[in-house]
């Protein structure tokens, strides 16, 4: 029993399915988080009763041990009816991390030692692909389906190229989904051949094409640094030498007419200042790459960037 601190009288102690949520309660914190819970999850806030008389209305169930609000299809249950969590790319997605262009697939991560008829069937479904977290990795079950940044990334070492988890752990540190701390802690976990992408990483870009063009001005042992204030509480992308100003187009921050005119007015104002600007698109640092790096590199021989800016 316990004590009414009203009355100072025992009282009756509140049952565990009293203390539950309501139906629709539950069912809101459920939509929040996406939609899909462990069963565990779903059982610390209602009891195993009133779960089971929401099953078909208003749950269902993708795999065993897991619920779903009715309604809820995504690459999270996808994942789930393949056998596994939602991981590497597809949990990129999901987090709003940069993903890699090219086939949007499915991408799964299943237990180590799982071996069940629907992960076999799975592995030569085509559009999946699955994986298994590296062994020196603990495995964790995430409570909505979708891996952490952190473990997404590890599986990703294993998938995806450099860059393209260079870009993605930059996108996870931009958003503080992780630290460099955990970066650092992870890469020395890994084989020394997924590491790459996890030791440049800075979270200093301002997208997944910046990420890239860093790791191109690193293999060319160019130096440079990133998000210099040149104006006063202006910004640029890159700055090489004294005076060389690289800018990156990205889809998102340079689409419109307004913020391309922006653009064109700072780059002139530095222009007057005496630097030396480059501009590159999103299409040509991933599809022509070699174009981008001849261009700078030509800027670098003549030694044009040690020029001292005037402004």
């Amino acid at each position: 029993v316990e004590i009414s601190p009203q009355l100072g009288l025992p009282r009756p102690r509140q049952s565990r399915r009293a203390r539950h949520a309501p139906p629709m309660d539950f069912l809101e914190w459920l939509e929040a988080n996406g939609g899909v819970c462990t069963m565990q999850s779903a059982r610390d806030r209602m009891s195993k009763d009133a779960l089971d008389s929401m099953q078909g209305s208003m749950l269902w169930t993708p795999l065993r041990g897991w619920v779903a609000r009715v309604g809820v299809q995504n690459d999270v249950t996808r994942s789930l009816q393949a056998g596994g969590v939602a991981s590497c790319v597809t949990a990129f997605r999901s987090l709003g991390l940069w993903t890699p262009h090219g086939p949007q697939l499915l991408h799964v991560r299943v237990r180590r030692r799982t071996h069940s008829a629907r992960v076999a069937l799975s592995a030569v479904t085509d559009g999946r692909v699955l994986h298994r977290m590296h062994d020196r990795i603990d495995e964790v079950r995430p409570r909505h389906g979708v891996d952490s940044a952190l473990d997404a990334l590890a599986v990703a070492s294993g998938c995806v190229a450099p860059d393209e988890l260079l870009a993605a752990a930059d996108s996870a540190l931009a958003k503080e989904l992780v630290n460099r701390d955990q970066l650092r802690e992870l890469a020395l976990a890994l084989p020394r051949r997924r590491r790459s992408g996890l030791d440049w990483a800075t979270g200093l870009a301002g997208s997944g094409t910046e990420s890239t063009f860093a790791a191109m001005l690193r293999r060319a042992h160019v130096r440079f640094v990133q998000q210099p204030e040149l104006m006063r509480e202006r910004f640029v992308d890159f700055l090489i030498g004294r005076c060389l100003v690289v800018e990156i187009d990205s889809q998102l921050w340079h689409a419109t007419p307004e913020q391309q005119a922006a653009d064109r007015a700072r780059d002139a104002e530095l222009t007057r200042r005496g630097y030396v600007v480059l501009r590159f698109t999103y299409e040509q640092v991933l599809f022509q790459p070699d174009y981008v790096m001849e261009t700078v590199l030509s800027v670098v021989r003549r030694g044009a960037h040690l020029r001292q800016p005037w402004g």
